[in-house]
């Protein structure tokens, strides 16, 4: 019997069904974008011909604290409209033994069904498996005790599919975490040097905002106090897989929650062309970025008007405009020193945030805060995300901004 089919739509999207729950595990590592180590890993299938979305995981918790876990992940869950739910639960927590004639994990195993069922949201298969590898064996938490063989997840029809579209899966989320890593120390340092002379010079002196603008966008920011770390989440699609004096408070004072970097009209102007040079450029395929390209940029996205506004780019997620402009993100969070790198990183994160993609997205708002400790917009997201909100309920941010950024 065949257990994975896929079939193509008329948009062009490919949809992989898969039934066998030892191909479901395979695909994990697929659906998160690496493989994971010792994890609780959930999958609801929800909405049209129950696509898997989204996919939520979290390492596994000591003992004392399944269950407030539990209940944290279920809740998570819940948050997105669904039929059934998977719970794949890979390795061990170090130290734990299983009781004997019982699966590792098992209460949390139990918990977890136990919960979902409570809440209308039954828990289809309930599976553990030592690691993702071909041929390593899985067993079902149920009675029925349904057990089997991995493939090997690199060769399945879910793996070739995702290969086929560019998506590539990385080992760890270690190995996904250094794609943002500096790609140059001693070409960062020399940035720096650029961007320190061209402050001096007062290319990027900012016009400064009433006190009223930013006392109004102060006191609107949300609290972030008292949030959690938030599990890896990805909400997977598809396959189951510029202004003066007088500005209006929609740039960083809206969202960043700061004293607004206004820059003037000209300026702002100016900063506009560069950024869209850059990116009809990235649609192109050119991402070979000079030390003054660099540098440009970081200039134009400090002013924040102009970072919102890159905020449209994001859209429509996943389509090769949006991709392309992704790509810039990414080569800028790569090549632009601190602080100045925290504004392509958030828009790095909001790109990925947007098409699914929560473990690229927390990545890049960490990569944010480290680069600016406090940087209200990438606070914002990084609660958004660890509150598992669905990609198109931040649509609202780019939807409130100006577009026409991209090349028609």
């Amino acid at each position: 019997m065949t257990s994975t089919t896929t079939n193509t739509g008329t948009d062009g999207r490919i949809t992989v069904r898969i039934s066998d729950p030892g191909e479901l595990i395979a695909a994990v590592p697929h659906l998160l974008t690496y493989r994971p180590g010792p994890s609780v890993v959930l999958l609801n299938h929800g909405g049209r011909e129950r696509m898997i979305t989204p996919v939520i995981r979290a390492d596994l918790p000591d003992e004392t604290c399944e269950p407030d876990m539990a209940g944290d992940l279920v809740r998570a869950v819940l948050r997105h409209p669904g039929a059934g739910v998977t719970v794949v639960i890979i390795g061990r927590h170090p130290g734990h033994r299983a009781p004997p004639g019982r699966l590792p994990h098992d209460g949390l195993a139990r918990r977890l069904t136990s919960t979902f069922g409570n809440a209308g949201r039954p828990v289809d298969h309930a599976l553990w498996v030592p690691e993702i590898r071909g041929g390593a064996r899985w067993r079902c938490y149920h009675e029925r005790c349904l057990r089997g063989v991995l493939p090997d997840d690199r060769e399945t029809v879910l793996a070739a599919t995702m290969a086929t579209s560019g998506q590539v899966t990385y080992g760890s989320r270690e190995e996904m975490a250094r794609l943002l890593d500096p790609d140059d120390p001693a070409a960062i340092t020399r940035r720096q040097h650029m961007l320190d002379e061209a402050i001096d010079n007062g290319l990027m002196r900012p016009v400064a905002a009433n006190k009223t603008q930013q006392t109004t966008a102060a006191s609107s920011a949300p609290d972030s106090r008292g949030e959690a770390e938030p599990a890896d989440f990805i909400a997977v699609r598809g396959a189951p897989p510029g202004s003066s004096g007088e500005a209006k408070p929609t740039g960083h004072a809206a969202m960043d929650g700061a004293a607004p970097d206004w820059f003037g009209e000209a300026q702002s102007a100016e900063h506009l062309a560069v950024v869209r040079a850059a990116l009809a450029r990235a649609v192109a395929g050119d991402f070979d970025l000079s030390d003054e390209d660099v540098v440009s940029l970081a200039m134009a996205l400090s002013d924040l008007t102009v970072r919102d506004r890159c905020l449209t780019t994001a859209d429509p997620p996943g389509e090769p405009p949006s991709t392309a402009a992704e790509r810039l993100w990414l080569e800028l969070v790569r090549r632009t020193p601190m602080p100045e790198r925290a504004e392509p990183a958030v828009l790095l994160g909001y790109s990925a945030y947007r098409r699914g993609d929560g473990v690229l997205a927390a990545l890049a708002f960490d990569n944010a805060l480290a680069a600016h400790p406090g940087h209200r917009l990438a606070e914002l997201l990084r609660i958004c995300l660890s509150h598992q909100l669905p990609p198109d309920t931040l649509r609202r941010l780019s939807d409130c901004q100006e577009g026409g950024l991209m090349p028609t």
